[in-house]
């Protein structure tokens, strides 16, 4: 878990959102980044940070699956997933 701009983060390492991005920026250099840029989205819930491609995409939803446990990060606001809800979303 981390912060960005006083908003808390859970990070899921290896699982990547369902559905249709409320936005997409390129050449990220960071998950912090990319989760800095949720915040300050209005409706973002969820981020989608690549590692390989350096791409950030911004979600208003929490469906998830599994992705490529090496580049593939989900960045959740920690107020949207209450705790119960994070083994059944991400086993954890």
């Amino acid at each position: 878990m981390f912060s960005s701009s006083g908003t808390r983060y859970s990070v899921f390492q290896g699982y990547v959102p369902n559905g249709t991005a409320i936005d997409v920026s390129a050449q990220v250099l960071s998950k912090l980044f990319c989760a800095s840029s949720c915040s300050k989205t209005e409706n973002c819930i969820s981020a989608y940070y690549n590692t390989a491609n350096l791409t950030c995409s911004l979600f208003d939803s929490l469906a998830f699956q599994q992705g490529d446990a090496e580049n593939d990060i989900a960045v959740v606001n920690s107020i949207a997933i209450p705790e119960n809800l994070k083994t059944k979303y991400f086993g954890t």
